[in-house]
């Protein structure tokens, strides 16, 4: 698996992520899996199946990068990354938003007619964060090289208020190719931005910001996870708070076996956010 979300909900932890084929071909749609403890997982099966879509459904074919998020009143958010590639319907590819009234769904897609990101032009890596006020937010990034954030609208499926949050870094910076993978928390007052880069191998950095507006500051001593003891390429991470209080962030990486360099796995680490805006993590984990 790779781009792992979790989202802790009433004792029990929701899995979702990327399944293979990871880059090309079809796949089924979103699974989940569901755990107490997060070592021990249930399979819960598809809960967003390509089989139940219309052909002409801008985003029937690939399903990646999926987030769970669930909202102050109690509705249930699935973002997912997807493309059509039937000659017929040709779509690259964009963020879609399904809904529920339960964690296990079933989902209601209400991005049927087109994508969240439709004023970003190709956008992916959706992700939703709710502000101390209640407002909801898209946060995304598109082939402008550019991450952004804007207002959301679950009701119908819309985006609005448009802003960009940083660009990629200068030549020989690590995140100069491109940068991805947004997850947004709120500790001890500040904003925290996660995101990722593949411009020296897979790595994640941080961004703070004293309000959800901006404007957001790179941490100088990013990227700041990248490898541990056993691992490397690390990256599109996402953050969830164990139900004993403790933040974790999950995230994906290679293994540093010989033969077995391209399997990725999911690795949960503790993570402490600092009120200098740095964080802490156990990365031997």
């Amino acid at each position: 698996m790779r781009d792992p979300c979790v989202l802790p909900d009433n004792g029990i932890y929701y899995l979702v992520g990327t399944q293979p084929p990871y880059w090309n071909g079809i796949n089924d749609g979103v699974h989940m899996w569901k755990s107490k403890d997060l070592t021990s997982w249930i399979d819960c099966g598809l809960i967003l199946r390509r089989s139940e879509m219309e052909e002409s459904f801008w985003g029937r074919d690939r399903f990646w990068a999926p987030e769970l998020f669930k909202t102050e009143k109690g509705k249930y958010c699935l973002t997912f990354n997807s493309r059509n590639e039937d000659e017929r319907y040709r779509h690259e590819f964009g963020v879609g938003l399904a809904v529920s009234d339960n964690a296990e769904g079933p989902y209601k897609i209400i991005t049927d007619r087109e994508p969240l990101t439709g004023c970003y032009g190709n956008a992916i890596d959706g992700t939703i964060f709710c502000d101390d006020d209640g407002q909801l937010y898209l946060g995304c990034n598109s082939d402008d090289k550019k991450l952004h954030i804007s207002k959301l609208n679950i009701e119908n499926g819309t985006i609005y208020d448009c802003a960009d949050v940083c660009s990629n870094g200068e030549e020989g910076e690590w995140d100069h190719i491109g940068v991805e993978g947004q997850c947004i928390v709120k500790r001890r007052g500040l904003y925290f931005q996660w995101y990722s880069s593949w411009t020296h191998g897979y790595a994640a950095g941080l961004l703070t910001a004293d309000s959800i507006n901006g404007p957001w500051t790179k941490l100088p001593c990013n990227p700041v996870l990248s490898e541990g003891k056993n691992w490397h390429k690390a990256g599109h991470n996402h953050c969830f708070r164990s139900f004993d209080g403790q933040d974790y962030i999950s995230f994906h990486a290679n293994l540093r076996e010989p033969d077995r360099e391209d399997i990725e796995r999911i690795f949960f680490l503790p993570v402490t956010y600092l009120n200098n805006g740095n964080v802490k993590i156990e990365t031997d984990g």
